[in-house]
């Protein structure tokens, strides 16, 4: 934290100097203009011009000694970071590539543009700008609503392969979320003109999170479902539970995009029927394999469901 102290200037402005770590990030100088707007209580400044907005964001890694895994953390955080073009370099890339490559396609717009036997390059070809994270947000939901109604029916049919894939694209769309939600604010500037505040761009943030969580939770019911050796009745009794888990989900996304305190305090205390639902359910069917694990699986879209209704009371 760094304070500052207030001069007046004259009999009606007063004056606070700007850090130098600061100045030089932004590459301000003397005479150079920042814009002064207000948030809420809070004034803010930032350059009126961009003048990092044309020079691409460039870095090297060097995946020599990472597992796949480190380097998916390397190649994701970056690409969420905003870095145009992204080297990665290797003494043993023929054994990397594949994977990289792999990894690469899981990230939107993200493409190889230089490959060699030390290194793989890659350059984005996306237009921040006009990319709307609302809109991301409401594909990754309509994905995942699409995706908790073929689970819930996966007694009659393996769908799984096919969730599965869905669940795919939602991780795509999340990273890019949560590229697109970087971008804004790291220029304010072009944030205020598309009228996005601070809160809604964590707002969009914190949605991404929940509904690739929940995503991930209707993949896994379809293929555990499938296991699952219920009679008629029992299945019925499955469907009406996980039917009102869904509808908590799909009640809160409206809430969410409403903005609506009033209806998300209303609706918070159905988390603990449905969770009592869930301990009723597994007290007469516990003696059935699976049934824990599914349950929890529930218990998480649940709790995920109501994080976005609390999110919605704390901000309003």
């Amino acid at each position: 934290m760094d304070y500052r102290k207030i001069i007046e200037f004259g009999k009606s402005s007063y004056v606070v100097s700007l850090p130098k770590s600061w100045m030089t990030e932004k590459k301000l100088g003397k005479g150079d203009v920042v814009y002064v707007g207000r948030e809420g209580d809070n004034l803010v400044l930032y350059p009126v011009e961009n003048k990092e907005a044309f020079e691409p964001l460039r870095v090297t890694i060097d995946v020599t000694d990472m597992t796949r895994d480190e380097i998916r953390l390397h190649l994701i955080s970056k690409y969420i970071r905003n870095f145009n073009e992204i080297t990665l370099v290797a003494d043993n890339m023929q054994s990397k590539a594949k994977d990289i490559r792999a990894i690469i396609h899981d990230l939107m717009a993200l493409e190889v543009i230089e490959e060699t036997a030390s290194k793989i390059v890659t350059k984005d070809f996306i237009h921040m700008e006009e990319i709307s994270p609302i809109e991301l947000v409401k594909k990754m939901d309509m994905i995942t609503r699409e995706m908790l109604q073929d689970s819930k029916n996966s007694f009659n049919d393996d769908r799984h392969a096919n969730i599965a894939d869905r669940d795919y694209d939602v991780n795509r769309l999340s990273y890019l979320v949560y590229r697109t939600v970087k971008n804004y604010q790291n220029n304010p500037l072009v944030a205020k003109k598309k009228g996005l505040k601070h809160d809604d761009l964590m707002s969009f943030w914190v949605a991404a999170v929940k509904i690739e969580g929940i995503a991930d939770d209707a993949k896994r019911l379809a293929k555990l479902i499938r296991r699952l050796k219920f009679k008629k009745q029992e299945q019925d009794q499955f469907f009406k539970l996980y039917s009102l888990v869904e509808k908590y989900y799909i009640d809160s996304l409206t809430v969410f995009y409403e903005k609506d305190s009033e209806k998300a305090f209303k609706l918070i205390p159905q988390k603990k029927k449905l969770i009592k639902q869930c301990r009723d359910f597994y007290r007469q069917n516990w003696n059935h394999e699976w049934v824990p694990v599914i349950l929890e699986k529930l218990k998480s879209i649940i709790a995920n469901s109501k994080s976005l209704l609390t999110y919605v009371c704390d901000r309003n």
